[in-house]
């Protein structure tokens, strides 16, 4: 049994393949399945660049991540968009990816965790277009360790299953995305 003494501050963070499904019927899946592992070897060498940050499952052509501090995800994050467009401009990787942040509580299940966090995360990853990077004004507002990170304001957004809209932004890339 979970309590509230289980709840832990951190940033979740999904990323999202897209047109992942088409590029599997075009390609096969013993190909498709290689991406998936690229995209899962990138993300680790991001999260091990950071303490307290790890993959916590891979879900269909997308990854659930968790950070203990909201600039790192961020950073993280950045970093693993920018290695995904490394890749794919050399061509060893075929898709863009999407991504949504979100900074909240959560509680541990397992190796897994759960709550609203987690939740507001993975529609914000639905909402991004390719090569973006979405996060929620609670995960800007709570990097307390330096500049936040450049971003512009997308707004306030209807996120499905919530009742009241919540700000979001589009952290700025120093590239174009690809």
């Amino acid at each position: 049994m979970t309590t509230t003494d289980d709840l832990r501050a951190g940033a979740v963070l999904f990323t999202d393949l897209v047109g992942f499904t088409e590029y599997n019927e075009s390609v096969g899946d013993r190909a498709a399945l290689d991406v998936l592992d690229a995209q899962t070897a990138m993300a680790t060498t991001v999260v091990d660049a950071h303490r307290g940050a790890r993959i916590v499952k891979e879900l269909g052509d997308g990854l659930m991540l968790w950070f203990a501090e909201p600039a790192d995800a961020v950073a993280g994050a950045s970093a693993l968009l920018d290695a995904i467009d490394e890749a794919r401009d050399g061509g060893a990787f075929p898709l863009p990816v999407r991504m949504g942040l979100h900074f909240g509580t959560v509680l541990p299940r397992g190796d897994d965790v759960v709550g609203q966090t987690v939740n507001i995360a993975a529609r914000l990853s639905d909402l991004a277009g390719p090569g973006e990077l979405l996060v929620s004004e609670a995960a800007i507002d709570a990097i307390d360790d330096g500049p936040p990170p450049p971003v512009c304001a997308v707004g306030p957004i209807r996120v499905k299953g919530l009742r009241e809209p919540i700000w979001v932004h589009c952290v700025e890339r120093t590239g174009e995305p690809a």
